[in-house]
């Protein structure tokens, strides 16, 4: 009995803690290279935080550079994602299809110091809101290189994004990765 109630306290504190942390979210995001090489970039993003868009259902924001070479304006390696939800499936009425879309993405990715662009587009479940949490679930979007500074070699294009990504309401992380995203183009 005492150590039933033990284990029950030791994964309750374990949950809550997990749960509570700005930057502990999970996503299992990952892009897929069509190419010949077939490479597949994992997302392992630490900061994952979602927002109200402008005239969308929500954006989410992740990244895997450290905030604070956001902040400082250095940002020699990593990768930035912007997803933006446009509109929201409805049961029963939403075309389910190859060719649908309803998610907008940018996926901006920094390998020593050189920068690619990608761009493009799929379809996406949507949980949660901007105001308490988003849950996407991807499946095969559509991307490609959109814009590379003179050194950048891309290995994706042309490349399929899948997984999922859990996000947490933060309108002031999610500023401070939109500029640096801004910055980087």
């Amino acid at each position: 009995m005492k150590h039933n109630f033990f284990l029950l306290i030791f994964i309750t504190i374990t949950s809550c803690s997990s749960r509570s942390g700005l930057l502990q979210h999970k996503d299992s995001l990952a892009v897929y290279s069509l190419g010949l090489e077939q490479f597949v970039l994992e997302s392992n993003c630490s900061t994952i935080v979602c927002t109200e868009g402008f005239a969308n259902e929500g954006e989410i924001w992740m990244t895997d550079i450290p905030l604070e070479l956001i902040e400082r304006g250095e940002i020699n390696e990593g990768q930035i994602i912007h997803l933006q939800v446009l509109w929201t499936p409805v049961a029963g009425k939403t075309p389910l299809a190859s060719t649908s879309t309803n998610l907008a993405i940018k996926h901006i990715i920094v390998s020593e110091g050189n920068v690619g662009i990608y761009g493009g587009g799929g379809y996406c479940w949507m949980s949660g809101n901007p105001d308490d949490g988003m849950r996407l679930d991807i499946e095969d979007a559509t991307i490609a290189i959109q814009e590379k500074s003179a050194y950048f070699n891309d290995l994706l294009t042309p490349a399929t994004m899948s997984g999922y990504v859990n996000s947490t309401p933060n309108a002031t992380i999610a500023r401070q990765i939109a500029t640096a995203a801004e910055l980087l183009q």
